[in-house]
């Protein structure tokens, strides 16, 4: 039996294009929902996550033990960072969570402790063809919970990790993929700059963003 592709989908209104038009089977496990569907000639196990990263890895092992997925697509809005420009479509070469901080223990800030590495790289292959196909720029996806609205502390993120953007899953999907030697691929829509404007930025642009990034993703998706 063929593996599915997994998707990984935090907001309801990320979610809605996904489903609104599309035949779907809907599971629900231990308090997540997955919706069970095809795009072109693959079938697709997108799951609601919610926000944050344990509601992300929790969902993200949800996915894996119990569909086994071929891949992993962590989508959905992400802040600019200053680096990033609203509704461009950006692509993780690495995802890695800029809240982890043991520094006062000697580590270096974002070290995940037991694994030791604060960098999850994205599988190689699945990010230069999603490259081609939808001409993303191309960087580090830096990940915490934390809905990030200063330009100060934006900075902060960019020079410690060189990041291009920024969101709440992207990084506890990696690490969780990592865990599990499931292939990963994180494709985002700036919403906003992560700066004392994106409350209002990130609100007025949640729907047309998601409908930007369905196409993105479900084009590529279908070529496969």
């Amino acid at each position: 039996m063929k593996k599915p592709i997994g998707i990984v989908i935090a907001m309801e209104s990320e979610l809605n294009p996904y489903i609104s038009s599309a035949r779907v089977k809907t599971v629900v496990k231990c308090g997540k929902k997955f919706f069970l569907t095809k795009m072109g000639k693959k079938k697709v196990v997108i799951v609601y996550s919610g926000i944050g990263k344990v509601n992300a890895a929790h969902a993200c092992t949800l996915l894996c033990r119990e569909f086994m997925p071929e891949f992993i697509i962590s989508t959905g809005l992400s802040g600019g960072l200053g680096r990033s420009k609203v509704l461009e479509t950006v692509l993780a070469t690495a995802t890695c969570q800029h809240d982890s901080d043991t520094t006062a223990l000697g580590d270096p800030i974002g070290l995940i402790s037991t694994i030791n590495k604060i960098y999850f790289p994205t599988d190689e292959k699945l990010t230069k063809l999603f490259r081609r196909q939808t001409g993303a720029k191309q960087g580090v996806f830096a990940c915490g919970d934390q809905f990030i609205a200063s330009k100060e502390r934006a900075q902060t993120i960019v020079d410690n990790f060189d990041a291009i953007a920024c969101d709440m899953e992207s990084g506890a999907i990696g690490q969780t993929a990592y865990l599990f030697s499931v292939p990963y691929v994180a494709i985002r829509i700036i919403s906003d700059g992560a700066n004392e404007g994106a409350a209002m930025s990130f609100s007025e642009l949640t729907e047309k963003a998601s409908v930007l990034l369905f196409k993105a993703v479900s084009g590529v998706i279908k070529k496969l």
